[in-house]
C-alpha cells in the first residue's frame, strides 16, 4: 500500500477523476449511503489503486473486496509497467525518436520540422496533400491536428508556426474502418507482451474509433473501444467510451461493432509481433495499427 501512494500523483489524479465520481454518486444514493460510498471509495484509492473515477466506472460501490482484487486498476497497472518495462521508455513518448527507431514498420512518409528547411517543408506538403501535424511528445490525442493544402496557402507561416512538430503523410485507411467514423483514424490497438523465453504475445487488442469531428480516436477525446478476438481479428463486444456508456452502434454512422472483422488482421498480428521483438527490455508495449486498403 506504501508503494502504491508513493508512486500515484494524487493532486493530478483526483483533478482529473473526482468530479466524475462526485456527479455519478449523487445520481446514484442519497443521505447517509452517499457518505458510506465516499469512504469505501478513499479505501479503494488505498487498497485497490483504482482512481475515484474507477471506482465509479466499475462499479465498485456494488463490489466486494474480494471481486475488486479481481480489476487491473491504474495504479496497479503503473506498478506493473515499471516491472515490465525496464528500458528506454522515451522511444514511446517521442513521437520522432519512435519513427527513427521502427522506420521499417511504418510505410509511411515523415518530416521533423525541427531539422527541416522550409523548402523540404513545402515540398513534403505539396507532394501528400493532406498531412497530420503532431506535438511530439503528447499523447492521448492532444496536439495533433490536420492540414490539407491549398493552392496560395503561406506554408512559411505554418512551418514557421510548428518548428516542434512532427509532420507525417496522412494515412488513407481502410474503407471499412472508415465507415464507422470518417473524420478519425480508426484503428486496432493491439497488445503484445514477451513470455518468459522472450518470445511476444498477442494477449488482447481492442477496436478505438473516434466521434465527430475529431481527427483521433481517443477515448479521452471523446472516441469508444470494443474488444477484439485476437485469434479472428472479429469484434466480439459492444463499445464502451470513457463514461462507461456502451454502444451497440456507432451514434454518429450506425454502424454495428460487434461482428466488424479487421482487415489484413494476420498482417496487423505479424507486424507487431516482429517490432515487438526489437525492444526486448520492453516487454509491454500497446500498438496502434492503421490498417489501409492493400
Amino acid at each position: 500500500m506504501k508503494d502504491i501512494l508513493r508512486e500515484a500523483t494524487i493532486r493530478g489524479l483526483f483533478a482529473s477523476s473526482f468530479g466524475f465520481f462526485r456527479d455519478t454518486m449523487r445520481r446514484r444514493y442519497r443521505g447517509w449511503t452517499r457518505f458510506w460510498v465516499w469512504v469505501s471509495m478513499f479505501w479503494c484509492v488505498l487498497i485497490h489503486g483504482s482512481s475515484p473515477a474507477e471506482y465509479a466506472r466499475l462499479n465498485f460501490d456494488k463490489k466486494s473486496d474480494r471481486e475488486r482484487r479481481r480489476y487491473f486498476t491504474m495504479f496497479r497497472f503503473e506498478r506493473f509497467i515499471k516491472k515490465a518495462n525496464t528500458g528506454d521508455k522515451t522511444i514511446f513518448i517521442n513521437k520522432i525518436r519512435f519513427n527513427e527507431r521502427f522506420a521499417p514498420y511504418l510505410n509511411r512518409d515523415w518530416l521533423d520540422l525541427s531539422r527541416a528547411t522550409e523548402e523540404e517543408f513545402s515540398d513534403f506538403v505539396r507532394r501528400h496533400g493532406s498531412v497530420m501535424l503532431k506535438a511530439t511528445e503528447l499523447s492521448c490525442g492532444k496536439g495533433i491536428s490536420r492540414y490539407t493544402y491549398q493552392e496560395g496557402d503561406d506554408l512559411g507561416a505554418i512551418y514557421r508556426a510548428n518548428r516542434d512538430t512532427l509532420a507525417e503523410e496522412f494515412v488513407v485507411q481502410h474503407p471499412d474502418l472508415a465507415a464507422f467514423n470518417p473524420s478519425s483514424t480508426n484503428v486496432p490497438r493491439l497488445n503484445t507482451m514477451l513470455d518468459k523465453n522472450g518470445e511476444p504475445q498477442l494477449f488482447s487488442a481492442f477496436f478505438r474509433t473516434g466521434s465527430g469531428d475529431t481527427v483521433v480516436d481517443n477515448m479521452g477525446a471523446g472516441g469508444m473501444a470494443a474488444h477484439i478476438d485476437v485469434e479472428t481479428g472479429i469484434v466480439d463486444t459492444l463499445a464502451i467510451d470513457e463514461d462507461a456508456n456502451e454502444y451497440l452502434v456507432h451514434p454518429l454512422s450506425g454502424q454495428v461493432f460487434p461482428g466488424l472483422q479487421i482487415p489484413h488482421w494476420e498482417e496487423a498480428k505479424a507486424a507487431v509481433l516482429a517490432a515487438a521483438r526489437e525492444v526486448p527490455d520492453m516487454r509491454y508495449i500497446g500498438w496502434d495499427v492503421a490498417v489501409t486498403e492493400t
